[in-house]
């Protein structure tokens, strides 16, 4: 069987990554063959490989970990600095613990870093289309409020005449409907009545609702007797149910 030879095999670019492939292997063999794991097997094992020394020594915890401070006496112990790379080495950095920094666990495990961002930009996507979502959702329900809002209106003004609309007018200005759209129901409104057909809706161009409303009062006041019949025969009629 041929084989490749060892100076030539592929192996991970990154020392730190090398050096941990090598001491999950060992620490995983050695959980097959029931042998002592000691008390932080991960981490006594990488820095084996990656120092070259069974020994671990202050300096070389530092270049692993640079935020431990042996100088400094109410900084954590290196015990602790330990168990925390062996939980960062066994979780495959899903899990860094303190007193390990983030940065730290970022340069072990680079590709878990990677995902941990990929991770946080998908939920961050996520809540902004959710978000996205519902203000679209708002948007569309206080749209379609306001459409019912003005057919109510508009459907309330077909049983009003020049004379009797200042009553409608009263009611729906503080409804919260645009004027503009009040004054499009006032002008095809009148249309319906024969007494209203000779006004030009262009002679109302730019001028508030109220001045509108206003000319209307004054010209149902001068419209004869007749007049007032013939556009209340020009209202729907309105049907009442008697049991």
């Amino acid at each position: 069987m041929n084989t490749i030879p060892r100076h030539l095999s592929i192996v991970p670019a990154c020392p730190y990554t090398f050096a941990i492939s090598l001491a999950v292997a060992e620490v995983e063999k050695r959980l097959q063959g029931r042998a002592a794991r000691g008390a932080h097997p991960y981490a006594s094992a990488f820095m084996r490989h990656y120092c070259g020394t069974r020994t671990i020594k202050a300096d070389q915890l530092r270049r692993v970990m640079p935020e431990y401070t042996p100088g400094d006496r109410s900084a954590p112990p290196a015990r602790e600095y330990l168990a925390a790379l062996d939980t960062l080495i066994a979780s495959r950095g899903e899990r860094c613990p303190a007193p390990l920094s983030q940065d730290t666990g970022s340069r072990l495990f680079p590709l878990t870093a990677v995902r941990f961002t990929e991770r946080r930009e998908k939920r961050l996507t996520l809540r902004q289309s959710r978000a996205q979502n519902r203000e679209s959702r708002e948007r569309e329900q206080k749209r379609r409020r306001y459409q019912n809002r003005l057919a109510q209106a508009a459907l309330e003004l077909a049983f009003y005449t020049p004379q009797t609309v200042g009553g409608w007018y009263a009611h729906w200005q503080a409804r919260d409907i645009f004027e503009s759209d009040l004054l499009s129901l006032i002008l095809a409104w009148l249309k319906r009545f024969v007494s209203c057909r000779h006004i030009d809706p262009l002679e109302w161009y730019g001028e508030p609702l109220w001045r509108v409303m206003l000319d209307i009062s004054i010209l149902a006041g001068e419209l004869s007797a007749f007049s007032r019949m013939t556009d209340r025969f020009a209202l729907p009629v309105l049907l009442t149910f008697r049991p």
